[in-house]
């Protein structure tokens, strides 16, 4: 049985929900995104049945004003109420949806709780935004993968040899190390590693599209082979930090 007395005074943040689900006959049990406290898990008394207090306010993607108290040394906090501030809308969407889950999926897997970074708010609502007004291209999701792992402390030095320091140019043929998930140049690399070739245009065009908007990233047409590239560098470079499977990935893979 949950309890929560004792809880501490009220606290106010706009936060964008990652998922919920049913807990009990009427309560809701939520995780979401804050631009202030980081991302906390709450439990929302009654919210099947509440037409005021959490009204349209749970779904993922929806960005909220929420108003909620801590207990110390509990690991839920609990949610007074929600003022809706953008419903999810577009999302009803199945390929938005999907990509709408993988930004959120991708966000929720790679921040702790209670650790607050108001880069990794900004990024997910401008992300979700980016979905909203267009298609879920290469260069965006790729644009939003690299930046949120440099927000969550795992970002990756693509344009410098982890061996030598060397810069990597774009009209050479880089190979990234796994198991480390860092960059190694021809010159450092050991006959028979294991090590994934990567161009260094590719990794030129990565490093650009980090560091810009995610509004100006979206309309970045990459070439087939170099998205081909990105992608699956991207991939081992998320795999390093993942604690689990995306199930938004198989959703995305169905509906391709």
């Amino acid at each position: 049985m949950v309890s929560f007395t004792l809880v501490g005074p009220s606290q106010t943040s706009e936060a964008i929900i990652l998922r919920s689900r049913t807990y009990g006959e009427s309560d809701k049990i939520v995780t979401f995104l804050t631009a202030d406290a980081g991302k906390l898990t709450g439990i929302a008394k009654g919210a099947k049945n509440s037409r005021r207090r959490f009204a349209n306010c749970l779904d993922p993607f929806t960005r909220v004003r929420v108003h909620f108290r801590v207990r110390p040394g509990a690991s839920l906090v609990f949610m007074d109420s929600c003022d809706l501030l953008q419903p999810p809308g577009e999302f009803v969407d199945p390929m938005k949806f999907a990509y709408g889950s993988y930004l959120t999926e991708l966000v929720d897997q790679l921040t702790a709780e209670a650790q607050p970074v108001s880069e990794l708010y900004v990024l997910l609502n401008e992300g979700l935004n980016e979905l909203r007004s267009g298609a879920a291209t290469a260069a965006l999701l790729r644009g939003f993968e690299l930046r949120l792992l440099h927000c969550a402390g795992y970002g990756p030095e693509l344009l410098h040899c982890a061996r030598c320091h060397r810069t990597v140019q774009s009209d050479e043929r880089a190979f990234l190390d796994p198991l480390h998930g860092s960059m190694v140049c021809s010159s450092c690399r050991t006959p028979g590693e294991s090590l994934l070739p990567v161009a260094g245009r590719t990794l030129s065009m990565l490093e650009a599209i980090r560091i810009a908007p995610l509004g100006n990233v979206r309309t970045r047409r990459l070439g087939h082979a170099t998205a081909a590239e990105a992608a699956q560098l991207l991939g081992h470079l998320l795999a390093l930090h993942l604690p689990r499977s995306l199930r938004s990935m198989k959703l995305i893979a169905a509906l391709s």
